[in-house]
């Protein structure tokens, strides 16, 4: 099939209720497995998100009514980021090639993600596991998806903070990331841990259909990207033969540019910016919880920090991804105005780095956040484009 059809297919029969669920005519079955996030000594505490909201309560309650189940609870307390499902695609073949695949910012469901999962395996032979980044797509709490309330939300925004992109889309995560930037980091560390904790139950053979002894390997998508190139500079012991594929993704965050009306908005952009870009050094350490974690965990803490900034720490960068050079492969596109071809090879391929870049162009409009339209005019098109990064993707990860 096609991927106009493969979407709605996999759209239609697709639920995290279902323990098992046969993909029609082939042999690919998809199988949902539990995850329970382990707690950690460095996540803050209820005291913190008190503290992060009360210092802007003013501001909050008069700009932006009812937003406690975004930014006044404890993250620790929303059971859906702790217990959650993964879908694992594979075919009948004990698994002895896996494939990782993280996703994008802000995402709330699958539904993008399914074909390519399904392509993958059938390209490659290997397993497509796929999991969810901390309060993202089935780890999201219900109500940052409730266009009603977040249609208003965005609404303030655009009043309160003249707000460019603002969207019933990402007015949750805006609002969040504006009055508590720290939340991205703990977010990522708790996806960070949670990937080494999944790596460790398949090492201990605890998910039957994969032999414990599998090559892992990960496909990133966007800021899914980023996540990977810290996994495998943090952790070089658990990757030594992994391939990795990174789509749409690869550059620092100062050579990002996310503002979106799917991912956030420019009031949090600005916020962000300000945070991680230009202060983050200085704001390590005026947190104490930052202060604690990045004094701890020297090498871990300079990987992130790495990352956030070209002229930051650019040797370190490149003496960590010097030694995946030859088993990445980045995939930008032309079009894409998020993470900039330019970005990706200013990252990748600085100071004699030499990150094979595959950069495609497709003949029809396209973006970021929608690289394989779902039009049915150009289905033809897309399905001929799709097919090209996905063959490539899985020729680099065979």
């Amino acid at each position: 099939m096609g991927y106009l059809e493969d979407y709605n297919l996999l759209k239609d029969i697709y639920s995290l209720s279902n323990d098992s669920i046969k993909i029609p005519d082939t042999k690919i079955e998809i199988k949902n497995y539990s995850f329970v996030s382990d707690e950690n000594g460095y996540y803050p505490d209820s005291d913190y998100y008190n503290n992060c909201i009360n210092k802007n309560l003013n501001i909050i309650n008069n700009t932006f009514p009812n937003t406690e189940s975004i930014l006044g609870k404890n993250d620790d307390d929303e059971t859906c980021n702790k217990r959650f499902i993964y879908p694992l695609y594979h075919d009948s073949r004990k698994i002895k090639k896996l494939i990782i695949l993280i996703h994008g910012l802000n995402e709330s469901s699958w539904d993008k993600y399914n074909p390519w999962a399904k392509r993958l395996v059938e390209l490659t032979g290997q397993a497509v596991l796929m999991f969810p980044i901390s309060f993202h797509v089935n780890r999201k709490p219900q109500a940052w998806s409730a266009s009603r309330s977040m249609n208003v939300l965005s609404k303030e925004r655009k009043n309160n903070y003249e707000s460019k992109e603002s969207s019933f889309v990402n007015a949750a995560l805006s609002t969040r990331l504006q009055f508590n930037p720290e939340l991205f980091f703990w977010s990522g560390l708790r996806s960070f841990y949670d990937v080494q904790k999944l790596i460790e139950e398949i090492r201990n053979g605890s998910i039957s259909e994969i032999d414990k002894d599998c090559r892992i390997s990960f496909f990133g998508y966007s800021i899914g990207a980023f996540l990977i190139e810290n996994l495998i500079m943090a952790r070089k012991e658990l990757f030594s033969d992994s391939k990795i594929v990174l789509f749409c993704g690869g550059p620092t965050m100062d050579i990002m540019y996310p503002i979106s009306k799917y991912i956030y908005d420019s009031t949090a952009e600005r916020v962000m910016t300000d945070f991680y870009v230009k202060n983050f050094e200085r704001n390590i350490q005026s947190d104490e919880y930052l202060k604690k974690y990045f004094a701890d965990n020297e090498e871990d803490g300079m990987v992130f920090r790495s990352l956030l900034n070209m002229d930051r720490h650019s040797g370190f960068r490149v003496n960590k991804l010097k030694d995946y050079e030859d088993r990445i492969l980045a995939i930008p596109l032309t079009c894409d105005y998020v993470m900039p071809p330019d970005s990706v090879r200013k990252t990748l391929n600085e100071n004699g780095l030499k990150v094979r870049i595959n950069e495609m162009n497709f003949p029809f409009d396209y973006d970021h956040i929608s690289p394989f339209p779902l039009g049915e005019k150009i289905k033809e098109e897309t399905n001929e484009c799709f097919g090209k990064v996905l063959a490539n993707a899985a020729e680099w990860l065979d």
